[in-house]
């Protein structure tokens, strides 16, 4: 049997951690243990080193002769309690790391705020309940924000008021004049100075409508995508006339509606025509970017500069809506516990709702 120890040591000279490694010149087994040692690790200390005994004390079998084993039944024993200890770990692990339900933590959140599911998004209301599964995570922000105090607003003047209470302040970055809250907005400076430390940059892409935007806005750019949809659509015949002269006449929180719906059958009316258009445009009067807590990035491709920004409390929220990052002000280690869960899509990672306890 052969054995070797390395350490290694924290910023502070402490040592961190040790890797105690075993290995039979047989072959017939190798094991490896790490011990942390790390600041928040006390909890783990006595398992690691309880193993670390366990292992030592099977490896003095390996060097007696078989007649002086008269313990290999304790042999099989001690594996298996390492072997469960392991897998108890594991499971732990696992555990700690699963996204908690969504609505459970959503409803905890809104209470410190005073606020109720049902008083900012009917969950009755099929508009309102996708509208806050898909771009949700904007209410679990940090207490120093203001998420929306509805789902769905219906007016600008009702758009004009929340703003004001809210409160924003403006910089000018790369040649735009962005307003975001004053929170989101000094956490994106801390990160453009972070970046620009690696000769890097985060700029608005679009201009200042890549910052705040009011309720013509989202309506103006609503139209950018529903109706080219429309007129593809017709064309391919899978609409008749009568069918969009009634879409365009519906009001309009029955036109989302009615988009949604359709799209349960492929009609898409994203700017590919291959997503729901709530992945490429907000329904009006939903988007992130009226709350003040949204920022389209230029430089969303780098994976440094997402980086940079989740380090600051910046992460993207909204699915497949590459430049679109959503300022929750949290740890990316501490979103899963908020009821957020991590998905993959062109190659980046999209922090949304984990809705699987979706009130019935």
């Amino acid at each position: 049997m052969t054995s070797s120890i390395e350490h290694n040591y924290d910023a502070i000279g402490g040592k961190k951690s040790e890797v105690l490694l075993f290995s039979r010149e047989s072959g017939r087994r190798d094991y490896a243990w790490k011990g942390s040692l790390g600041k928040s690790s006390f909890s783990r200390i006595s398992f690691d080193f309880g193993l670390l005994a366990f292992l030592m004390i099977s490896q003095l079998g390996s060097l007696l002769p078989v007649s002086a084993k008269p313990w290999n039944a304790s042999n099989v024993e001690i594996r298996t309690g390492i072997n469960m200890m392991v897998s108890a770990e594991t499971e732990k692990e696992k555990k700690n790391h699963a996204p908690a339900p969504f609505y459970e933590t959503l409803r905890k959140a809104l209470k410190k705020r005073k606020l109720k599911i049902e008083s900012i998004c009917p969950t009755s209301d099929v508009v309102a309940r996708r509208i806050l599964e898909e771009y949700g995570a904007i209410f679990l922000a940090v207490r120093n924000v203001t998420p929306p105090p509805v789902c769905v607003f219906t007016a600008e003047e009702q758009v004009t008021r929340f703003q004001e209470a809210a409160g924003f302040t403006t910089e000018t970055i790369a040649d735009a004049e962005i307003e975001l809250q004053p929170e989101a907005m000094r956490k994106l400076l801390k990160a453009r100075a972070e970046a620009a430390e690696e000769n890097l940059d985060i700029t608005p892409r679009g201009g200042a409508e890549a910052a705040r935007r009011n309720y013509e806005d989202s309506l103006r750019l609503w139209d950018t995508r529903f109706l080219p949809a429309l007129d593809y659509w017709l064309g391919q015949g899978r609409l008749t006339a009568e069918q969009v002269s009634r879409l365009l006449n519906l009001p309009l929180h029955n036109q989302v509606a009615e988009v949604l719906e359709l799209e349960k059958s492929g009609i898409f009316f994203s700017k590919d025509l291959s997503k729901s258009i709530l992945y490429s445009i907000a329904a009006p009067g939903t988007s992130q970017h009226i709350a003040m807590l949204a920022l389209d990035v230029t430089e969303f491709d780098n994976p440094r500069v997402r980086e940079i920004l989740g380090k600051h409390g910046w992460f993207q929220t909204v699915l497949s809506d590459l430049p679109h990052f959503t300022f929750l002000g949290l740890k990316e280690k501490d979103l899963p516990k908020k009821g957020l869960k991590s998905v993959e899509a062109d190659g980046q990672t999209f922090w949304i709702p984990n809705a699987v306890d979706r009130p019935t």
